[in-house]
């Protein structure tokens, strides 16, 4: 199927991807959604066949200092079986660690600490019945250093996804969220 957009720009490039439905948030008419004070945010149907890999932009506050994770979704709910799987590097000033976590629920995405995160996503493969994986860099503000964390996400089974939904540990979060399809 082939949009107008995609004529419009040759068919080459990002773009932007207007969700059928959003929880806990308000579509501005073209695809960004914004929400504010939410325990989550939930896009639906914005993985189909029409493109293969996305990139997700986020940016966000928090009304406290919280972690925040990913979900993938399809047909309107969360799934939380436990397939999925990070690998990650953090740096804070001149400290760098990493970690490895299987079995989750949900991917951890990022923590505003000091009440501001953004989050660069690309997300391959999520509405092909194959293993869904995601890389993210994020960064946050944390006590005045920069928080840099650069993972690698896998989702341990053959699943399809339409969505997928942003998630406060705990508190809420206000921002902007915005899926992007890379043309093939």
């Amino acid at each position: 199927m082939t949009k107008a957009r995609d004529l419009a720009n040759g068919g080459f490039g990002l773009v932007l991807i207007k969700p059928s439905s959003v929880v806990n948030g308000t579509d501005n008419g073209k695809g960004t959604v914004s929400f504010s004070a939410a325990s989550s945010v939930s896009l639906n149907d914005v993985f189909s066949s029409t493109y293969k890999n996305y990139k997700i932009l986020l940016d966000h506050s928090a009304s406290t200092a919280l972690n925040t994770t990913i979900r993938l979704r399809v047909s309107n709910s969360d799934n939380t079986t436990a397939n999925y799987a990070r690998q990650y590097l953090v740096a804070i000033g001149a400290a760098v660690s990493g970690g490895l976590s299987t079995a989750q629920t949900s991917w951890a995405l990022n923590a505003p600490v000091n009440n501001r995160a953004s989050a660069e996503c690309t997300l391959f493969n999520p509405f092909d019945s194959i293993q869904t994986s995601m890389q993210v860099i994020n960064q946050s503000d944390y006590t005045g250093s920069t928080i840099i964390v650069a993972d690698g996400y896998a989702f341990q089974a053959t699943t399809s996804f339409t969505g997928f939904s942003i998630i406060a540990s705990t508190g809420t979060i206000t921002g902007s969220v915005s899926v992007y399809g890379y043309n093939k």
